[in-house]
């Protein structure tokens, strides 16, 4: 099977690129040295401390973003650990609490008293409820666009792009719903991407 992969724009094929080709060359990694300067805690006292590190830098051109396969997945883990460690004080709340509602008090209803923990235990657990709400919302999303990595990788990979007209296209059709040889700007061609992985409603 012959494929012609000519741009249905111009005609022409010198200026074509496959879109993985045109997003690898798109994307870039540069290591550099960056200093840091703080202050260190010791048996005796305060110190200054200064130090280089390596840092990794990755630089994608507008085009190359443009074209994603994607959206980036949110790591969760930092998040994960703050949450967790904002809950340490609703869990030390809640041994007087569970103390409070064991005391028999004829003054008082049970009922009070529980309610009454619970507010207490609440406003402590408040924040770290939070920001593990925010946690499962990232988890979430990043299943999700680990779901659809396969769905829209395909489509993606069979991608070309003009850069003399400024167009992607593809081809043929590498799936259900994606026109062929029908030239679009970066932004539709991503929009069919993304919907084939589902990404779109993120």
């Amino acid at each position: 099977m012959d494929l012609d992969i000519t741009c249905p724009h111009c005609g022409q094929i010198d200026f074509v690129q496959s879109v993985p080709a045109l997003h690898a060359d798109g994307v870039s990694t540069s290591y550099g040295t960056s200093q840091y300067t703080g202050v260190g805690v010791t048996t005796r006292g305060f110190v200054p401390v200064i130090g280089t590190s390596t840092v990794e830098h990755i630089h994608t051109t507008e085009l190359a973003r443009s074209l994603a396969r994607g959206p980036a997945e949110q790591p969760s883990g930092r998040l994960t650990v703050i949450g967790l460690l904002l809950l340490i004080p609703a869990l030390l709340a809640l041994f007087p609490a569970v103390g409070s509602v064991m005391v028999d008090d004829a003054a008082a209803s049970r009922w009070t008293a529980v309610v009454v923990a619970i507010c207490f235990v609440g406003v402590f657990a408040a924040p770290g409820l939070i920001v593990m709400g925010a946690v499962i919302r990232r988890d979430l999303r990043n299943a999700k666009i680990r779901r659809g990595r396969p769905h829209a990788h395909a489509v993606w990979q069979a991608g070309f792009y003009c850069h003399r007209c400024g167009v992607a296209y593809w081809p043929y059709s590498p799936a259900p719903g994606i026109p062929p040889r029908q030239p679009f700007a970066p932004p539709q061609f991503r929009w069919f991407v993304w919907s084939a992985g589902g990404y779109n409603t993120l």
